[in-house]
């Protein structure tokens, strides 16, 4: 049955690089000038043939394909359906123009059907109290977030306040330049308050 794996000793699924090594090993035992067995050579052209078809990907897929039985359900043309101007009855993919226009009207009917079957289906409070839960499942998980961040903004508020009056936070250089430090601790160079010499 799969009669080029087994010549190679690989399975189906073997990858290029096993097969690969499969073949460079059975080449070094079979080869005629090292193998002086009568079907030395025979063995050899056997395993070679193999090689020259499961190394190529496309020769393989297609040795694959013949391997494997048709099954399964099979894939049919698509039909598509066009309407002939005038209302003339044309056959399209199979069907008239009045049986395309009929299975249209029917699916509709189905997609409407469905639709208010899940608007009877939908219960809002249940989907608010499923929102409600997911957002407690959560909170745990944001609460100490959020808590570090109030905290932190806390501090930086307190130490604003704590830099205490305008004239402690103007300094002057050695030179008599004047420098205004601002609420985050960066100074700031402002030449009109410098001192006169």
């Amino acid at each position: 049955m799969c009669a080029l794996y087994q010549a190679l000793g690989v399975s189906r699924s073997a990858s290029r690089e096993t097969i690969r090594l499969a073949y460079l090993r059975l080449a070094k035992q079979l080869h005629p000038d090292v193998n002086k067995a009568p079907n030395a050579e025979q063995n050899f052209q056997r395993v070679r043939d193999a090689y020259e078809v499961l190394s190529d990907d496309s020769r393989r897929r297609e040795y694959d394909r013949q391997l494997t039985p048709q099954s399964g359900p099979r894939v049919t043309r698509t039909h598509y359906y066009r309407w002939q101007p005038g209302g003339m009855p044309r056959t399209q993919g199979g069907f008239t123009n009045e049986e395309a226009a009929r299975a249209r009207q029917e699916h509709e009917e189905l997609r409407r059907r469905a639709e208010a079957q899940f608007f009877v289906q939908f219960n809002q409070y249940r989907y608010r109290r499923s929102l409600s839960e997911s957002l407690f499942r959560f909170l745990p998980l944001f609460l100490p977030v959020w808590t570090v961040l109030m905290l932190y903004s806390f501090y930086r508020r307190s130490k604003n306040i704590e830099q205490g009056s305008p004239a402690e936070s103007l300094l002057f250089d050695q030179e008599g330049k004047a420098f205004a430090r601002d609420a985050y601790g960066r100074l700031h160079r402002m030449p009109d308050l410098d001192r006169q010499r």
